[in-house]
Parts: C-alpha cells; structure tokens; sequence
C-alpha cells in the first residue's frame, strides 16, 4: 500500500512533527506500507521535486501581509489543489494522511480524496490556547474551524492523547491511539552506574518556549549549584523558531549568562546528540497543567526513555495518566516549582540505585508501548481497516 503524508511543513527544518512522520515510515514500510512525505522547502526555485521518498513544494514568498501560518497553510492548500491529484495518480496512492491541525489545508486535501476514491486519514496533536497571539496568527481559528468542521470529514484519525482520542469517539470517527515513537538507538554502552553519578549533567532537548518552564529549570540548576552540587544543565537544540520563543531565549541567556555550568549546544549532529543524552544523569521535560499541555505527546519523551536513564517530569495529564512516580519517572509537583526540581535533582544524584531503577522500568515501558515493533502493526491494522471501509463505500 502507498500513502501519502501531506503537509504544510518544511521539510528541511527539524522538528518534532517531522520526527513522528519519519518514525511513522520506519515503523510501517517493514511491514509493506511505503510512505511518501510532501511539504515545503525554503531553497526550491521551481514548483516541487521529488527526492527519494519526498516531495517539496516551493515555500511562498506571496501574502506578506498575512500571518506566517496562514500564508504557510494558504500555500501548501494551492499546491495540493494543483498537484495533489496528479500525485496520487502518479505515485499510485491508496490513502492520504493529512499532517495538520488546520482546516486550511485539511479540507481541500479531503475533498481531493474524494474526487480520487481513496481513504483520507489525521494526525497530529497540538492543541493551541485561545490568546492574543494565535488569534491574530488565525491559529485559533483555522483550528476550532478544523474541530467543529473538517475533522468530520475525515475517514479516521490517529491520535496521540486521550483526550483527542475522545474528540474522535464524540464524532464518530474510528481512531488509533499512539502517544509517540521509541526510536531504534543502541544506548546500551556507558550504562554503568558509577558513570550516571560521576558527571550529573541534567539534560534539557528542545525549544526554550515558555510552555517548558525554562525559568524553573535553570533556576533549579543554580539552586543546586549554590547547595554545592556540580551538576550541569545542557540544552540541546537550535532555539528561537518563533518571536515568543526568542524572546523567551535570549532572557534566560542574559539572566544566567554568569553560570558556566549551563550550556547550549544549538543545532548538532545525530551522533554528537546521542553522545550527550548518554551523559545523561537524568532529563527534565516541564508543562503546564492547561488544555495544550493535557492534548499533546512530547516525541522525544519516548527518546529519553531508550537511553535508561531517568525522567523528571511535571504531574500533569496526560503523563499523570501513564506512569507513577518513582516508577517509569520521577514526578514533580505540577506548579513545576524550581525548589521541588532541584530535590528531585538531588535525590536522583544521592540515589543511583532509585536512578537505575527509573531509567530501566521507563524502557521497558516504552518498549511494551512506544517501539516500531508494536505500534507498527497495530498502525497497519488501522490503516487496512480504513481502507476496506472505504472500499465499501464506493462499491
């Protein structure tokens, strides 16, 4: 079977959207499900290439007085409306898999599907906040339009939260449920216990916006530092994608610039990153609790979890959901106070033991849960699922 991903993505940047599609095609094209992924390039000159596996579309330059994610969804929805046909027809497509939470381009990506008898299926997560901001970007509308529109149109949808997976079931739509993917990394050198408590580096992977709380984090490292602990806080990763989040960026910088025990790595390779998240004595992911946070699966969550060492995270749907504390991770409070991060620093620095015990159980979790192995056929499933219910629609 042949399925296309459309999305309005760059497909040159990295990000976490992109991730979860390229796990979706590791997990799928063993099991006979080739995948073909298609979104923009800011270095196209022409209208869209081929390269392997993807398509990229040309970024637009046109609508500057409109907002960047409406102008980004406007322009992939012209290309799809062009192209997308002559794609499917092309590359001999069963099924589409729209990327987006938007109903700019889901409903035009729907309607094609149509026109071409073939199954049209969702993923994503995001659930964005009603502010200022994503209502001047038309974030919040192209999204509840999506919500109490476009969503119904859809064949199915794949989610990665409960609370998504009930939206599906309120409007009748078949869904699979799958948080995130474990990638296939070998983390299994430099294991050893005494090498967790040599060097405590607290590990931070992604964008310094302020729904991760980064004001907490760094001021826990410094708490701990002045409490005599040597532990360092590395961040990995290119920041400031967005004004909010360099805004956020450079005023943690300037506050704790004095602090050598902090770094930031920008954008590295996959081998250098993988070398530091098994320097790892533990990893920090902070949220609020909010409707965002409660909608929404981190990708690299599953990625910590490959590497056994341990996770503190904020209790708050939907991890309060999955794990227990002192389990598969170490829990604080959801007011993510930078007090109560820095003892739990503490008491995974004083604890190795409590630490391996963490890191061991949060693998085996993430492979009963989160691998190719399992989620792969479970997905495919679904997908020949849909696709047979389609087929009986049309005959």
């Amino acid at each position: 079977m042949n399925i296309i991903v459309c999305t309005s993505l760059d497909l040159e940047i990295p990000c976490a959207a992109i991730n979860r599609i390229e796990h979706l095609k590791n997990a799928l094209e063993p099991l006979d499900v080739k995948i073909f992924t298609c979104g923009s390039s800011g270095s196209l000159t022409k209208n869209y290439h081929f390269k392997n596996d993807k398509i990229f579309f040309k970024k637009t330059n046109k609508y500057r007085f409109l907002p960047k994610s409406v102008k980004y969804n406007a322009n992939a929805a012209i290309f799809y409306k062009k192209y997308l046909g002559n794609l499917i027809s092309t590359l001999n497509i069963q099924g589409i898999i729209i990327y987006s939470m938007f109903s700019t381009l889901i409903e035009p990506i729907t309607e094609i599907a149509r026109e071409s008898k073939i199954f049209v299926i969702n993923d994503g997560g995001e659930k964005y906040s009603v502010n200022l901001q994503n209502i001047f970007n038309g974030i919040n509308y192209m999204q509840y339009r999506a919500i109490f529109y476009s969503f119904k149109k859809l064949d199915g949808l794949m989610v990665c939260s409960p609370r998504w997976r009930k939206y599906a079931k309120s409007i009748g739509k078949p869904s699979i449920f799958f948080p995130s993917f474990m990638p296939n990394e070998d983390y299994s050198k430099g294991d050893e216990l005494k090498k967790i408590n040599k060097n405590f580096n607290v590990i931070f992977m992604g964008s310094l916006s302020p729904r991760e709380k980064p004001e907490s984090i760094f001021e826990a490292i410094s708490l701990c530092n002045q409490f005599g602990y040597n532990f360092k806080l590395i961040v990995i990763g290119k920041q400031g994608f967005n004004f909010v989040q360099k805004i956020s960026h450079n005023l943690i910088r300037i506050k704790y610039r004095n602090n050598k025990n902090i770094k930031f790595t920008g954008f590295i390779s996959k081998t250098k990153k993988n070398n530091l998240l098994k320097s790892a004595g533990c990893f920090v992911l902070l949220r609020p609790s909010c409707k965002e946070t409660f909608h929404l699966f981190p990708t690299r969550l599953p990625e910590y979890f490959q590497t056994k060492r341990p996770v503190v995270i904020s209790k708050v749907e939907p991890f309060s959901i999955f794990y227990k504390h002192k389990k598969e991770v170490y829990f604080i409070n959801k007011n993510n106070n930078s007090k109560d991060l820095a003892d739990a620093f503490i008491d995974l620095y004083n604890n190795p033991k409590l630490s391996k015990k963490i890191g061991m159980n949060g693998k085996r979790y993430a492979e009963k849960n989160y691998s190719y192995d399992i989620l792969g056929p479970r997905i495919k499933k679904f997908i020949n699922k849909i696709f047979l219910i389609k087929n009986l629609e049309i005959t």
